[in-house]
């Protein structure tokens, strides 16, 4: 599914929605959809078993091999890629020839990823490096917001790519040498997954102003945690903010509690006419978000494995069943406070930024060259990581 189908999907949800939650229809026909481009074994029977709510571990992490590598979102105020972390600065002005002449290689291994970037393309005008910082950085106008960043495509890339290991040195078509951090890597897989080749969403973001708006159905959001995470071994991707900001963070793992079976209330058979009894989820998300940038020069996976790299969410859902003991709908609790489950969405494929020009992507920006750097990071060399 590529992503314009996305904005179709919003105008559904937000003309579709009940009770703050989009439709179990609409939710459901968009799972079912992102299942043909997620890859792992589907088990026997698909979805349909997964809609009884007791179906499915209570608790669940990934293990080290399936989890989500972490990295940081790059705040666009502080310069987005063009950020020079390892020097704790952003980059105000593209480089001049005459400048570049001057660094030393201790200097020219501190440049930000998107100059060194622009090093390894052969790019003397610096083009990639001046549309990062006047298109999306801090010298774009309107000036960016403090949460705006790359969280999004930094939680594509740690679902999709290899988690870049080792410091990598090339050398350009002029013979200039240059050291590419794992932590310059995950700030370009970031930004090239900006936009996304396969892209699904349940639910919809809050508008300005407005709180949970349109939340995933939690019938069909405590399906996906069950099957595709816990059952299919892959992670998805929440806005853990329940207003108008975003923040993406990666589902990595839950615990859930669920009560017996009840019989309904007049009121809820007036508003679930096809349900017999309901079930009351009490649940813990644990997510990946955000950590330092030199946090993630290098393996971060053991971490977050662990537990040692994860932020909780604690929420909860009412989840009404029909004859057959399957969900049918469901009505989000606990929604106090900035975090909860906002809208999820699922990724595949490859970073598309530089395909999507007309909607703000970086026209210059190589997926392909990226990807090439990433299978030379796996590898070690003698180079230090600088931190």
């Amino acid at each position: 599914m590529k992503l314009q189908r996305c904005l179709v999907l919003l105008l559904v949800l937000f003309g579709n929605s009940s009770l703050n939650a989009a439709s179990f229809a609409d939710d459901f026909f968009w799972i079912q959809e992102a299942q043909t481009f997620l890859k792992g074994k589907t088990p026997r029977g698909g979805l349909g078993p997964y809609l009884d709510p007791y179906k499915g571990p209570t608790q669940f992490r990934l293990s080290e091999q399936e989890v989500p590598w972490a990295g940081n979102y790059f705040p666009m105020e502080k310069g987005g890629i063009a950020q020079r972390w390892q020097q704790g600065k952003s980059v105000t002005k593209i480089l001049a020839p005459s400048e570049l002449k001057t660094l030393s290689a201790d200097q020219l291994s501190k440049l930000s990823p998107v100059e060194k970037f622009d090093l390894l393309m052969n790019y003397s005008d610096f083009r990639t490096t001046d549309f990062e910082l006047n298109r999306r950085g801090p010298l774009r106008d309107p000036k960016p917001d403090s949460w705006e960043g790359f969280c999004n495509g930094v939680r594509c890339a740690g679902i999709l790519m290899p988690e870049p290991k080792y410091p990598v040195e090339v050398v350009n078509a002029k013979g200039l040498s240059v050291t590419f951090q794992p932590s310059d890597l995950k700030a370009l897989a970031g930004a090239s997954y900006f936009f996304v080749e396969e892209y699904a969403q349940i639910g919809s973001p809050s508008e300005e102003g407005k709180k949970a708006q349109a939340q995933p159905n939690p019938a069909v959001f405590d399906l996906v945690l069950r099957y595709n995470l816990a059952t299919k071994k892959k992670a998805f991707v929440i806005d853990s903010n329940l207003g108008e900001e975003i923040w993406n963070e990666t589902v990595v793992g839950y615990k859930r509690d669920l009560s017996s079976a009840v019989p309904l209330t007049a009121e809820e058979k007036k508003l679930f006419p096809q349900a017999e009894s309901k079930v009351s989820v009490k649940l813990y998300l644990e997510t990946l978000g955000e950590i330092e940038i030199v946090d993630a020069n290098g393996p971060t996976k053991h971490k977050v494995a662990q537990g040692q790299s994860l932020s909780g969410i604690s929420t909860g859902y009412d989840l009404f069943l029909d004859k057959s003991g399957n969900a049918i709908d469901g009505v989000w609790k606990n929604k106090r406070g900035d975090r909860g489950v906002d809208f999820a969405w699922f990724v595949a494929g490859d970073g598309a930024d530089q395909d999507y020009v007309h909607k703000g992507g970086n026209p210059y920006l190589d997926f392909k060259a990226i990807q090439k750097l990433f299978k030379k990071s796996q590898v070690p060399s003698c180079r230090r990581v600088h931190r």
